[in-house]
């Protein structure tokens, strides 16, 4: 049976390996940029805010998740402090690339204090899954009083764009190869 759970510490390797299933064909075949996207996309959120993250479970297996953070200047902070430091261990080149991350959110936390990111595993996508998730987030959003959230995407993910707009997030920029959407809760 599929269902959706609160996201637990103890999920960050599965999560994580969801994150590299995800996150391209570079990610599924080389195992050290797989880490790196995991530690970039997926870990701060387990680690630190794990109350504003779902798992999307079948039976005991994650396939799925939507991670969020509500406190954008304790995940600068830690980004810059601990997995700058983790993916420069595996690869500065990489570390180098991935400085700019936090800076969106930096910057647009008055007008989006929350962000998320979301990923299933291609078998539980566009089933309904991604749509029950996104609802799952939002509700617990509303209910904590954060009045919008954002989300960037890579601009040639079309499908992932597409599920958004779908989901009644609505894009204000358009930038770096990325797209940046939000989404008022109230």
């Amino acid at each position: 049976m599929v269902e959706i759970r609160k996201a637990k510490k103890s999920d960050l390797e599965r999560v994580m390996f969801v994150c590299r299933m995800t996150a391209g064909n570079l990610s599924i075949r080389d195992e050290a940029i797989g880490k790196i996207n995991g530690l970039t996309y997926a870990a701060y959120y387990i680690e630190h805010e794990a109350d504003n993250c779902f798992v999307l479970c079948d039976g005991e297996v994650i396939v799925g998740y939507i991670i969020c953070s509500t406190d954008e200047k304790n995940f600068r902070k830690a980004f810059y402090k601990d997995y700058i430091k983790k993916i420069a261990e595996i690869n500065k080149s990489e570390a180098r690339k991935v400085l700019f991350i936090p800076l969106p959110y930096m910057l647009l936390k008055g007008f989006y204090p929350a962000h998320l990111h979301i990923n299933l595993l291609p078998d539980y996508q566009g089933k309904g899954f991604g749509t029950k998730m996104i609802n799952t987030l939002l509700s617990e959003l509303k209910e904590k009083g954060i009045k919008s959230v954002m989300l960037l995407a890579d601009a040639e993910n079309t499908g992932a764009i597409k599920f958004y707009k779908r989901n009644g997030f609505k894009k204000f920029i358009t930038a770096f190869g990325g797209v940046g959407m939000y989404k008022k809760l109230r």
